[in-house]
């Protein structure tokens, strides 16, 4: 038995003994030399039992990202209550990040378990898949890794869901491959070079990957298809040279010696062929169609060739400046996807049409896709047409950017794999897995999503989001949880359809918004929430009025009743406060100002008393960081400061970080911390780990260290562990011996990871 079809029975019967079926009553499941307590185990890990037992317990967190249409995401803030994990940030959605390339249910166009057939986490964009004929499938695109392993645009994936590592190709640093075929032991790939659009054609051994160096026809332009007719291999495109010929779009090449074929000469003009089908005109005879938008001087855009390149009068004509992207055969069905809005010289036809494979009439011309929705993807598995591209339904069922018809009625059925954004060129690969499943490709890293506007709750256990929390109409920059109370701050007005702005308080435990309301007048931008036994400290940007009362930069509130308390450092009109830390009797502010209680020249960093807020001239006033603090954090006795300076007044250079002894009150020299640009996140941890978050790309003059960095305040060392994190990250949190990291990050650890991962910090 294969594999891949093991785990598919696997998990088929994982899901009838969940739900279906009444486990044999056992015996001794606490002896561990038993096979009741093998059968037990097997049940507990196949059911997901977490409940308190003398079984093993399995650790099944998938922990989700954050996602949204167009622009980018982040996690700016993470807590937690029981066990739940707690994010706000810039968000519409959340889904399990999966990579772009997932193995779906065609019943439902649900992903298939993580623990059942583990992600892919494909770094990039994945715009073909194939067959291997073995239960195994073939990917290509624009990608650097897979599930953690470096693979540069193209991978082999073995039955089980698992990389093969034996398979390499060679890196040619930055190719595109947007089409792959098998054919005896070669794989054939297509696609080109983004740095200078150069054509790339290449085939290489189907097992190791290694390339055939004879086999060089060298297309001067983008390979976008392959097809085959037993003997010959077509190749489509934006060429207009290839194998030394001339031959614009379309080429015949002879698998047996892998040279062009001369005689096969097509009427193509101009344009671009997008995909190829071989297949069967209305007697049955074969013939070549290609689609895109290339010209010919009868037809254009989607022809049809006999073998021997002669032009058929298939003339579907879709309406001019437009282009079919997809093409697919069903009995004499011919189906195209694309950007066209009429066929047949003028019948209205909104980007997904089926015409006859006689003479191109149309069939079908109403499918229901709104206005500037093109179909990017089409593909016949079985007697089901796939389609994906920017469509939100179709047949007016809701479909976001993927769905499925059932042949040949064209009813639109379940499948629903709901991604967050449009597919366009290369589109995806659709490929059958067998028993109900489907491999999908496309340039999305999340599928399954769900709408989450800039706050969501995590289970622990299983990483998902659950049910019935309020959305933010903007985005969230500050969480803190007190018992069943959690402080929102940012940039938001309403929550939940009630109005609150910038800052607001959640009743736990069924975030419902809480009936007091502070009233920040004009529009700050709320940074830093923390609190000690008395009093909740918040900070923000452009911050002046709270409850009708003045307070620049800063506010306090009792947490006897929530009411505004009479700390007030006044940091000045126009100022910010980006981070409060308690320490005893001190509340240190960091941001953006420069007095405190109406005195100039106290700049960005200072101490004031938990009373009212009174200056302590700790650090000196002749001792500042010269511009914008961010972040700040307690290790032991010393404060570490990140920020947006190169100086510290007074002493000398601290680029975006530096570190206050409170013993001494004086920063430690030489700087033990250093980065070569921003550092947003200072945090600390029992464990002594600093985590260190950010836009750099250095720490301590390392460099590769991007955006994230552990310093050991112990050890007063920089771990040489390197997070291959490839974006911001602004927030962390430490629960059960996890570190939680949150930002605007799309990759973590070689894996495709939306904003949001769980780690070691030794991955």
């Amino acid at each position: 038995m294969k594999p891949m079809r093991k785990i598919l029975i696997v998990y088929s019967l994982s899901i009838a003994m969940a739900i279906g079926c009444k486990p044999a009553k056992l015996s001794n499941t606490c002896d561990a030399k038993t096979k009741e307590y093998f059968q037990a185990t097997i049940i507990r890990f196949v059911t997901g039992d977490r409940s308190p037992s003398c079984l093993p317990s399995f650790d099944f967190q998938d922990l989700w990202g954050v996602y949204m249409g167009s622009g980018t995401t982040s996690v700016n803030a993470i807590t937690s209550y029981n066990d739940q994990i707690i994010i706000g940030g810039d968000f519409q959605y959340v889904g399990p990040s999966t990579g772009n390339v997932v193995y779906l249910e065609t019943t439902n166009g649900k992903i298939l378990p993580n623990r059942y057939c583990p992600y892919l986490k494909v770094v990039g964009t994945t715009g073909i898949a194939i067959s291997d004929g073995n239960g195994g499938f073939y990917i290509g695109g624009e990608f650097y890794a897979v599930q953690g392993i470096e693979k540069f645009s193209i991978a082999h994936i073995l039955p089980g869901c698992q990389l093969d590592h034996n398979f390499t190709v060679p890196n040619d640093n930055n190719k595109s491959v947007y089409t792959l075929f098998l054919t005896g032991d070669f794989l054939y790939v297509g696609g080109y070079y983004p740095d200078d659009n150069s054509g790339y054609l290449v085939r290489v051994n189907r097992y190791t990957g290694a390339l055939d160096t004879s086999f060089t026809p060298s297309p001067n332009a983008l390979v976008s298809d392959l097809e085959t007719d037993g003997d010959s291999l077509y190749v489509c495109g934006d060429f207009a040279n290839i194998g030394g010929y001339t031959k614009t779009g379309l080429a015949k090449i002879s698998l047996s010696t892998g040279l062009v074929i001369p005689s096969f000469t097509t009427a193509i003009n101009g344009g671009s062929c997008l995909d190829l089908h071989y297949g069967t005109d209305a007697s049955g005879s074969p013939v070549i169609y290609a689609v895109g938008d290339l010209t010919t001087p009868t037809y254009s855009r989607a022809i049809s060739y006999f073998p021997d390149g002669t032009l058929t009068s298939w003339n579907p004509n879709p309406n001019v400046g437009s282009k079919v992207n997809s093409i697919q055969q069903y009995n004499n069905t011919i189906y195209l996807g694309g950007d066209f809005t009429t066929i047949n010289g003028g019948t209205t036809a909104n980007y997904l049409v089926s015409v006859n494979n006689g003479t191109g009439t149309a069939i079908n011309t109403n499918y229901g896709i709104g206005t500037s929705q093109p179909v990017a993807t089409l593909q016949i598995i079985e007697n089901t047409l796939y389609l994906t591209g920017d469509f939100t339904s179709i047949k007016s069922v809701p479909r976001n950017y993927a769905a499925a018809l059932s042949l040949p009625d064209e009813s639109v059925t379940a499948f629903n794999p709901a991604y967050d954004s449009g597919i366009t060129n290369p589109g995806s690969g659709i490929v059958s897995a067998g028993n109900g499943v489907v491999l999908f490709t496309s340039s999305r890293s999340t599928v399954n999503v769900v709408a989450r506007n800039h706050f969501a709750v995590l289970d622990e256990v299983t990483g998902a989001p659950i049910e019935g929390t309020p959305n933010f109409d903007f985005p969230i920059k500050a969480l803190h949880r007190i018992g069943n109370r959690l402080f929102a701050g940012g940039s938001f007005t309403s929550i939940a359809g009630q109005s609150r702005n910038k800052f607001a308080i959640l009743d736990l435990p069924h975030y419902q918004v809480s009936p007091i309301n502070t009233v920040l007048s004009a529009t700050p931008d709320i940074r830093a929430i923390t609190s000690d036994e008395s009093q909740i400290y918040v900070g923000g940007n452009s911050l002046a009025n709270v409850n009708a009362q003045a307070r620049n930069g800063v506010f306090a509130l009792n947490t006897s009743d929530f009411s505004l308390s009479g700390w007030n450092p006044n940091l000045g009109s126009g100022s910010s406060g980006e981070s409060i830390l308690v320490v005893n009797d001190l509340v240190f502010i960091g941001g953006s100002f420069s007095e405190i209680n109406g005195v100039t020249n106290y700049n960005n960093f200072q101490a004031v008393d938990k009373t009212n807020g009174t200056r302590r001239d700790i650090p000196s006033p002749n001792n500042d960081p010269v511009t914008l603090v961010y972040s700040l954090t307690l290790a032991g006795t010393k404060i570490y400061i990140g920020g947006f300076f190169n100086s510290i007044s007074g002493i000398g250079t601290f680029n975006n970080a530096a570190v206050y002894d409170l013993p001494s009150q004086s920063y430690v020299q030489p700087n033990p911390v250093s980065a070569e640009n921003m550092v947003y996140h200072m945090a600390a941890y029992p464990d002594g780990n600093v985590l260190i978050g950010g836009s750099f790309t250095s720490l301590n003059g390392i460099s590769n260290h991007y955006s994230l960095g552990v310093f050991n305040n112990n050890t007063n060392t920089l771990s040489p562990w390197k997070s291959s994190i490839n974006d911001v990250v602004y927030t962390s949190m430490n629960k059960n011996g996890y570190y939680y990291l949150g930002g605007a990050f799309t990759i973590a650890h070689k894996k495709s990871n939306g904003g949001l991962v769980r780690s070691n910090l030794n991955e």
